[in-house]
């Protein structure tokens, strides 16, 4: 299956959502790629829409590649075995993961303006993204709902890698995995799978969120 753009993918999303029992649902977009389908999804179901800002931790020696993800009030997700093979040592974790802890920050003031973060409390948050290709973004941000209280938590991603959708599926605290598409390739390239795959800006997550 091929979208057309985030916005057609987020469509096929919610029509698949309005199937499910949703209480008070909530949509938390991932940023920057979740935006544009996490809003497409909220506006369909008529519920609220905000974002959970992450940053991947980055490999000190290659910036391009992670080891982690942390939400902006500090929750993380690591690739345990990968961190053990890296052997980075305590001041090397706390300086990559202190660098990325502050730019998820950064983006929080920017993309939020300190306002204060909704009630998850009994509702049934779903948490939306463009796709999963570790899965490490969307355990971070279920980590960091479900400290909120959630009824129930639901994923929901046009696209996942066997990695990242196994990975999830064997989290506990993820109700439903939505998505369309299970990428069993080595190598997985979820641009492949839009006709249209700009790069977002901060300023089209401010857009979206006005």
């Amino acid at each position: 299956m091929i979208f057309q753009d985030r916005a057609q993918a987020g469509e096929k999303l919610a029509q698949e959502l309005k199937s499910l029992t949703l209480v008070k649902p909530i949509v938390l977009a991932l940023p920057r790629g979740g935006v544009p389908v996490g809003s497409v999804v909220a506006k369909v179901l008529a519920c609220p829409f905000d974002v959970i800002p992450l940053m991947k931790i980055p490999i000190p020696w290659s910036p391009e590649a992670s080891y982690g993800v942390v939400a902006m009030d500090g929750t993380m997700a690591l690739n345990k075995s990968l961190v053990n093979r890296l052997e980075l040592s305590d001041r090397e974790l706390e300086m990559a993961s202190g660098m990325a802890l502050r730019e998820a920050k950064r983006r929080e003031q920017l993309y939020r303006g300190g306002r204060p973060f909704p009630d998850l409390s009994d509702r049934t948050v779903i948490l939306a993204d463009d796709g999963l290709a570790s899965g490490y973004s969307m355990l971070a941000a279920t980590a960091f709902a479900h400290k909120r209280r959630p009824s129930s938590i639901v994923v929901a991603a046009p696209v996942a890698s066997n990695m990242a959708f196994r990975l999830l599926a064997a989290e506990k605290r993820i109700d439903r995995i939505v998505t369309f598409v299970r990428d069993a390739e080595q190598l997985f390239s979820l641009a492949s799978y839009y006709k249209d795959f700009k790069t977002l800006t901060d300023d089209d997550v401010l857009r979206a969120l006005a």
